[in-house]
């Protein structure tokens, strides 16, 4: 009987042993699958490296842009006050001229007819003023002596006279005959590029339309609608600087005027800036970003690397670096908003800055670089000192 009760015992004893041990193997192999993942709390985790920067402020000197559109300083539209069909066209748009070049004849048949016959009609009035000259003289010397009376001599020196002006006629017509007969042949009146050709060969044309724009594109305007204020800020000579889309660098333009904007819906002022010496690639049609002084008055900007700026559809943030109440570093999620791109490839695309206009002070730091995707909101952080 002892033996068999010390069996029972044995097993008895043993199996709450069993339990325990299937229960912890149990628990051990489900792992993580039973614990809740994280979700933005970051309280527990190692601090991580991150680069930081240091939000500074704008200069005061701050600048605003506007937008200004590039002319050419000098521009000729040639017409002809001749009417007829185009019979040549000597040039192309985009041809370089140079003054008094041929550019463009209209068919002057008539006025060469008419030429014609001005200068048989000032021939014969130049003979008819030469022979009452001699006249003249002769009945001059015959009066000195005293062989004719004076009536006489009168009435030659009015024939004279009648000729002569006979003559001033011929002549005055004959130039008014070249002078029309010059407009069939259009010229360019400076050196320059033919910016358009609006007729063909073959096209009739009438006195007054355009034929050929030619253009002097060795100095530029910008024109631009600015603010009162802004145009009491600006002075004549002023130098500016203006930006364009395919010009690698800052051009300067010098202040011409400030004119009243007098146009239909106008309102404002116009500014007009001139290029005296444009760089390739400047050409008129361009629009420009000018920098103009803002109003002293105007509030900073803030100035961060476009690096740290996280965004989310429409809202821009930053995580900012500070240290918690135990003194660790964490980096905490700010919303700001960043002021718009003032133009295409301007002064904060070139520096890889943005400016933020609220949300932000000076001196707080900023964490930048690929970091900025990955972090979550109060997440521990290591700035690097490097």
């Amino acid at each position: 009987m002892t033996p068999l009760k010390h069996r029972t015992a044995t097993r008895l004893t043993t199996r709450p042993g069993l339990m325990l041990a299937a229960s912890l193997a149990l628990i051990v192999g489900c792992g993580d699958d039973s614990i809740p993942a994280r979700t933005g709390n970051a309280s527990d985790d190692e601090p991580k490296t991150v680069q930081v920067a240091m939000a500074r402020s704008q200069p005061a000197e701050a600048t605003f842009s506007a937008a200004g559109v590039v002319a050419p300083v000098q521009r000729a539209r040639l017409g002809t006050r001749q009417a007829g069909n185009v019979v040549e066209v000597m040039v192309e748009a985009g041809d370089s001229v140079q003054s008094g070049q041929p550019v463009l004849r209209v068919d002057a048949r008539d006025l060469q007819a008419a030429l014609t016959a001005a200068r048989l009609a000032r021939r014969a009035a130049k003979t008819a003023y030469e022979t009452a000259e001699r006249n003249r003289e002769r009945f001059q010397r015959l009066f000195d002596e005293q062989l004719i009376a004076r009536a006489r001599l009168e009435e030659v020196e009015l024939a004279a006279e009648d000729a002569r002006q006979g003559l001033q006629q011929a002549q005055a017509e004959l130039a008014a005959v070249e002078i029309n007969l010059d407009y069939a042949l259009l010229r360019a009146p400076f050196s320059g590029v033919v910016s358009e050709v609006l007729a063909d060969v073959g096209t009739f044309v009438a006195p007054g339309p355009p034929l050929v724009i030619i253009e002097d594109r060795s100095r530029l305007e910008v024109n631009a609608a600015v603010g009162q204020g802004t145009a009491a800020r600006l002075a004549v000579g002023q130098t500016l600087r203006l930006r364009a889309s395919g010009v690698g660098h800052e051009v300067t333009a010098r202040v011409q005027a400030v004119l009243p904007a007098l146009q239909q819906h106008g309102v404002g002022q116009r500014l007009r800036l001139v290029v005296d010496d444009p760089p390739p690639g400047l050409e008129p049609g361009m629009v420009v970003a000018l920098q103009l002084p803002a109003d002293r008055t105007a509030r900073s900007f803030v100035v961060i690397p476009d690096s740290a700026v996280l965004r989310r559809g429409q809202l821009d943030g930053v995580f900012v670096v500070e240290a918690d109440d135990q003194g660790r570093m964490r980096a905490h999620l700010r919303w700001v908003a960043i002021a718009p791109e003032e133009a295409p490839g301007g002064a904060a695309a070139e520096t890889g800055d943005v400016r933020v206009m609220r949300g932000l002070s000076p001196g707080e730091r900023v964490v930048v670089g690929e970091a900025v995707k990955s972090l979550v909101d109060g997440q521990p952080v290591l700035p690097d000192a490097s």
